[in-house]
């Protein structure tokens, strides 16, 4: 317990710095160093037999990103339509994601059929490495740390939902969530999350924190809402992934709480799913 407990406050630490001391540069190499580790942990789970064919797909993947949207173009509050369509497309990935979690262990073959593992694990990742560059960059030339608290912000709905669902699972939880792929979770924990993610929500609106993105109302409450929500998903889907291949941690860089991946599984899904619906809803609006 000591050591996840100090793992855990250096984690802590190392992110604030990087959020709003890193200059946006660092920053970004920050960003990638996440992602790469997060590739480098997948592969397995993906079942490929050797890391490499997936870590150069993803290093590939960022390249080209990159090269079709630098990411000196978000600190100009410049989005490339591109990049907004692949955040919608995360989002569809992410609902498509709700039956295949809710199946498993019967729709296995849905993410290592030849070829598709490749898709699988690079919409999992790139969406949630530019989702990261953007909201970082949020107003960045105009106040250095707009982005940063917009970031932060969104990041805070994950661990309230988290941490509520913990709690409230522990204390009240009776009903099993999606038992074949994480029999720890709960519908009771689920709904303490929630609501814990909802009050935070508010709060960090009511302050200001989500800058423009609080000004349309509804389009900020749907846009937490859903990343609230599939933020769940996105820790059954790492578990699901973990449960096919055999694999118990998928890595253990951080003593007492795993591999990148197990720190970053809700927000693979959150930030995309942010983005897209609060993009989606600003078209309608």
């Amino acid at each position: 317990m000591g050591t996840r407990i100090a793992t855990a406050a250096v984690l802590i630490a190392v992110v604030l710095l990087w959020l709003f001391v890193a200059d946006y540069p660092i920053f970004t190499i920050g960003a990638l160093a996440a992602y790469a580790l997060a590739a480098n942990e997948m592969a397995p789970l993906l079942g490929f037999k050797t890391k490499f064919p997936f870590l150069i797909a993803a290093a590939v993947a960022a390249s080209l990103g990159f090269f079709f949207a630098p990411p000196g173009l978000f600190v100009l509050d410049v989005i490339p339509l591109w990049v907004n369509i692949m955040m919608v497309i995360a989002l569809a990935f992410w609902v498509v994601m709700l039956p295949v979690v809710r199946a498993f262990p019967n729709v296995q073959a849905f993410w290592v059929k030849p070829g598709l593992n490749f898709a699988f694990g690079l919409v999992l990742l790139l969406p949630f490495l530019f989702g990261l560059l953007i909201l970082r960059a949020h107003h960045f030339a105009d106040d250095y740390n707009s982005g940063a608290l917009l970031l932060l912000s969104v990041m805070v709905l994950v661990w309230a939902a988290d941490s509520g669902a913990y709690f409230t699972g522990r204390a009240m939880g009776k009903t099993k969530l999606i038992p074949n792929v994480s029999p720890n979770k709960t519908r009771e924990g689920l709904y303490g999350g929630l609501v814990l993610a909802l009050l935070a929500l508010s709060l960090l609106d009511y302050f200001g924190l989500y800058g423009d993105f609080g000004e349309d109302k509804l389009a900020l409450t749907c846009a937490g809402i859903g990343a609230i929500l599939f933020s769940v998903l996105g820790d059954l889907v790492e578990s699901m992934l973990k449960r096919h291949a055999g694999i118990k941690d998928s890595g253990r860089i951080f003593p007492g709480h795993g591999g990148m991946l197990d720190r970053i599984d809700s927000q693979l899904a959150a930030l995309p799913v942010f983005l897209g619906l609060h993009y989606l809803l600003g078209l309608v609006a």
